[in-house]
């Protein structure tokens, strides 16, 4: 056990001081300039939260009810200020948010059971605002912590839609709240930032038709996923 403590501290040791000696790209970043302007690119899966009726259980063609991600992009643009040596208040605005929800049904036919797909396409247009707490920069990287509040429109939902077809509609409005974490590595022109982070909706976002494909759902709340890329300069 002394053997592997004494190897970590070493290690840790030799770790800190070739971090010294290296040559620091983008010296003063956060004092020199308390105002950061970025882009974001992002992968996101539109995940849910979805509460099932009992009525669920009653039914005679209805079985299960799921809802399941499909791929798709996030793009922004970031503004981040300088509050203090490890803290920044950042936004991302506008962000746009490209993504599709599929709810399968397990359905009851005369032919047997089937699953019947219906898809939910959603272009939100988000405002993001996130506290960031920083670690002390090693070299040209630290890590990083985020978490604030989000507020969203779905410019494409299907809320007013007159169509014939049945579909499962979604309100245009919603909001909650979102953590994260991630990297920054600073680079000879720019600061580079992978990050992942969880958006969790705090609003029902469903509209009850008075159909059998949403009288079985209580209520359906946004959780989402998301992979970004971020670059300052």
């Amino acid at each position: 056990m002394k053997s592997i403590l004494t190897i970590v501290f070493l290690s840790y040791t030799l770790l800190g001081f070739s971090q010294r000696r290296t040559n620091q790209n983008l010296k003063g970043f956060d004092e020199d300039k308390k105002i950061h302007f970025g882009f974001l690119l992002g992968l996101n899966y539109l995940g849910s939260n979805l509460s099932v009726n009992n009525a669920i259980y009653t039914t005679d063609t209805i079985y299960s009810v799921n809802v399941k991600p499909s791929a798709g992009f996030n793009l922004g643009v970031i503004t981040d200020i300088h509050l203090g040596h490890q803290w920044d208040f950042r936004t991302v605005f506008p962000t746009l948010i490209f993504g599709q929800r599929d709810f399968e049904y397990l359905i009851q036919s005369d032919q047997g059971l089937f699953t019947d797909r219906r898809q939910a396409e959603s272009t939100y247009l988000a405002v993001p605002v996130e506290f960031k707490y920083k670690s002390e920069r090693y070299g040209n990287w630290r890590t990083y912590l985020t978490g604030g509040a989000f507020l969203g429109y779905d410019m494409v939902s299907q809320k007013n839609t007159d169509s014939d077809i049945v579909v499962v509609r979604l309100d245009r409005w919603d909001y909650g709240y979102t953590v994260g974490f991630g990297l920054e590595f600073f680079l000879e022109y720019f600061k580079f930032s992978p990050q992942i982070k969880w958006d969790k909706g705090l609003r029902n976002i469903l509209i009850n038709d008075n159909t059998p494909f949403t009288n079985v759902i209580d209520g359906l709340r946004s959780q989402t996923f998301t992979i970004s890329f971020t670059f300052e300069g």
